[in-house]
């Protein structure tokens, strides 16, 4: 699979287990999307999700929710899809811009690689129809070796792979959508520890949206011009360096 790269999109996951997140310094820290935790089986709904999805979108986050498997047979695996497709309307589907994510990481009933694919597929299909968008499948690299089959793979994958080296092909896949490489990340508005994640492309290509680069440029300009004034203030200057790489970062440039 592809290497990460300085260009592509940053992002978080999260549930309820981070708590109450200020989302307002999240955003502000460059962090550009957040997947949140939804649902798990047919019945759980996390907590902190609706407010999460609010709160997040509020302040300009791409946001996408995700779903833990638990289902040991085909119509297990379509009532948790019914259940995840329901929490969503009922937080408001309009918000959610990323694809929505079925997290297969567990075998709750010991099921045959072909039977658990037979699942995630039941899952993903009857997601992507209720609500017209191709859903990604979460998981890490010894569960899709030793418990799914290569059949999955026409839907995109956001891999877990908690290393700094390129992730190896897997199952089908040769290249990941959002690749999770830490699972110890800090990120200021969360206490403790926190996932962190890259989109393939950058913010422009995940938002559909993009800063000129002439216009990028001319800001960056306005702001190395009160260098001088700033000379004194660290953290001043730090907050420059960091503003002109988000600038080049939002118009498709490599930062400096």
């Amino acid at each position: 699979m592809q290497n990460r790269t300085e260009v592509m999109a940053r992002g978080i996951d999260v549930s309820h287990h981070q708590g109450r997140i200020d989302w307002p310094k999240v955003q502000s820290s460059g962090i550009s999307f957040a997947f949140m935790k939804a649902t798990e089986g047919s019945t759980f709904k996390d907590p902190r999700f609706a407010r999460n999805a609010a709160e997040a979108a509020a302040v300009g986050i791409a946001i996408g929710a995700y779903h833990f498997m638990r289902a040991k047979s085909p119509e297990e695996a379509a009532r948790e899809a019914d259940h995840f497709v329901r929490t969503l309307e009922e937080a408001g589907p309009e918000r959610f811009t990323l694809p929505p994510v079925l997290d297969v990481e567990t075998n709750d009933g010991g099921l045959k690689p072909a039977q658990l694919s037979l699942l995630c597929r039941i899952w993903l299909e009857r997601v992507q129809a209720a609500l017209g968008k191709t859903p990604l499948l979460y998981t890490y690299l010894h569960f899709a070796r030793t418990a799914l089959d290569d059949t999955l793979a026409d839907f995109p994958l956001w891999f877990a792979y908690y290393n700094d080296s390129c992730p190896p092909d897997c199952r089908g896949w040769t290249r990941w959508s959002f690749w999770q490489h830490s699972d110890k990340g800090t990120v200021p508005g969360i206490s403790g520890p926190v996932d962190l994640n890259v989109y393939e492309g950058t913010v422009a290509d995940l938002t559909g949206y993009k800063l000129k680069e002439e216009d990028a440029n001319k800001i960056i300009q306005l702001l190395q011009a009160s260098w001088s004034m700033i000379q004194d203030y660290p953290e001043a200057r730090d907050e420059i360096h960091r503003l002109a790489d988000e600038l080049r970062l939002a118009s498709g440039q490599p930062v400096a």
